[in-house]
């Protein structure tokens, strides 16, 4: 036989022998292969065929196929069948959208971000081969744009824009509990703070949305009072905003007061009649000659010398403050005590205001503050008594005040502390506006009480 007489060729060669003596070996301990072994030296015409391996599997693969055409050909056109199937299946998988989808449109049409979100396996969530939805990014630079994993995404965000895609999960809530009719007290709490203007105009009108389905009911918690005027505006009735108020024996709700334009809607009707209002008037009005005259009208340095200590503040009396309001609105309103000190009521009020029931308090917060920065301007000029010096200020008083008292006093740190703290807290409560006066709503008049009186003991 040819195996054989193989065999007997290799037993001349000793190395070869060697080699066959092994092969023999594998060959024996597997019986698989001995069967194998033995088939091949009964058809020994198929050795030609292991020339080629790939080319013998396909051979046996026909001739496997051939023997079985009947159940071969029913394959295929289950197969055929199938295959038809799934392509109906997902081409209407492709035209249907998932909830996250609603979802991704709602936050690519409303938000302002430097991306585009995109679903990547929506057509296999819709078959069920995946439970989950694979978000993908397309980060825009420009007229440029590129496909971006999530973590280098969140490497190029800033804070807001990071926030507005927290947003996005809070969304999917959202509309799962509405398409489910699930009725919902939503609690929001400071959701803008960090975002940009566009961005925290979008997330109100989404609460808006909210507000109009009658799923849900909302609690919105805010400091931010851009926010707050705007969501009152847009679909929040003023009659149910109210304002919370920590105090050292616990926390007070009000009805919210002073927010919608204070000077135009309270404090200017109670100018005559009300003495703090009258008093936390002086910055709109300062504000409004210095809008409509310039700051070197005669009018806006008198009322800056009632803000700040200057040589001509103590002599500045309740009727020149009256006739300034006058001037200004083309009014005729007395003053009943015209020849009274405004400082002399500035320091009365501001003794009231130490005694006065915890709340919002706004006027009196505008009073304190006014009081503070006068007696703390006041006590360092005293002490400096340095008219030369004085005479060089001209803008931003108090801070200069303080160098120039830290340089001659230093040693002098109780004091130092104390106005330093005047420095943090008055600044914004004082130069307020009709435009922008919410940190003196935000801060607790109890703080400005205490420094006060931290003041008032220095002179």
């Amino acid at each position: 036989m040819l195996v054989k007489k193989e065999k007997d060729s290799i037993s001349t060669d000793a190395d070869l022998r060697k080699k066959f003596a092994d092969i023999d070996k594998l060959i024996l301990k597997n019986a698989t292969v001995r069967d194998f072994q033995a088939y091949i030296e009964e058809h020994e015409e198929l050795l030609a065929s292991l020339a080629n391996i790939d080319v013998f599997k396909e051979e046996v693969w026909k001739s496997y196929i051939y023997s079985h055409l009947d159940l071969y050909k029913d394959l295929l056109e289950k197969y055929k069948a199938a295959q038809k199937r799934k392509g109906e299946i997902e081409k209407q998988a492709a035209s249907e959208r998932t909830q996250w989808e609603e979802v991704i449109d709602i936050f690519n049409s409303r938000f302002f971000v430097p991306f585009t979100l995109t679903a990547k396996n929506r057509v296999s969530v819709i078959l069920g081969q995946e439970a989950v939805l694979s978000l993908g990014f397309i980060f825009k630079d420009g007229t440029e744009s590129a496909s971006i994993d999530r973590a280098a995404l969140m490497g190029v965000l800033s804070t807001g824009e990071k926030k507005a895609l927290y947003v996005l999960n809070i969304i999917f809530e959202i509309q799962a509990r509405r398409k489910a009719a699930q009725k919902t007290v939503l609690v929001v709490d400071d959701i803008a703070d960090s975002f940009d203007y566009k961005n925290k105009y979008a997330i109100i009108q989404y609460l808006k949305d909210i507000a109009d389905d009658t799923t849900f009911d909302q609690i919105i918690l805010t400091h931010n009072f851009d926010f707050f005027r705007t969501v009152n505006s847009r679909f929040v009735k003023y009659s149910y905003c109210y304002m919370a108020s920590k105090t050292s024996t616990g926390l007070t709700l009000t009805k919210a007061a002073g927010i919608q334009n204070v000077f135009v809607n309270d404090w200017k009707k109670n100018f005559a009649s009300d003495g703090k209002k009258r008093i936390a008037s002086i910055p709109f009005i300062r504000n409004l000659i210095e809008f409509t005259k310039g700051d070197q009208d005669p009018d806006y340095l008198k009322l800056t010398s009632l803000l700040h200590w200057k040589a001509d503040s103590s002599a500045i009396t309740q009727g020149d403050l009256v006739a300034i309001y006058n001037t200004l609105f083309g009014t005729a309103i007395t003053s009943q005590e015209p020849s009274l000190s405004v400082l002399d009521l500035v320091h009365t009020l501001a003794d009231e205001c130490l005694q006065a029931a915890d709340g919002a308090n706004f006027e009196n917060k505008v009073v304190l503050s006014i009081a503070v920065r006068l007696s703390a301007e006041k006590f360092m000029v005293t002490k400096i008594n340095d008219a030369a010096f004085l005479a060089t200020i001209k803008s931003t008083q108090t801070p200069k005040l303080l160098s120039e008292y830290k340089r001659r006093f230093g040693a002098e740190v109780a004091a130092i502390s104390t106005v330093e703290r005047v420095i943090l807290m008055t600044p914004e409560n004082i130069h307020l506006n009709s435009f922008m006066y919410e940190p003196i709503i935000d801060m607790s008049d109890e703080h400005l009480r205490k420094l006060y009186q931290e003041v008032a003991a220095l002179t």
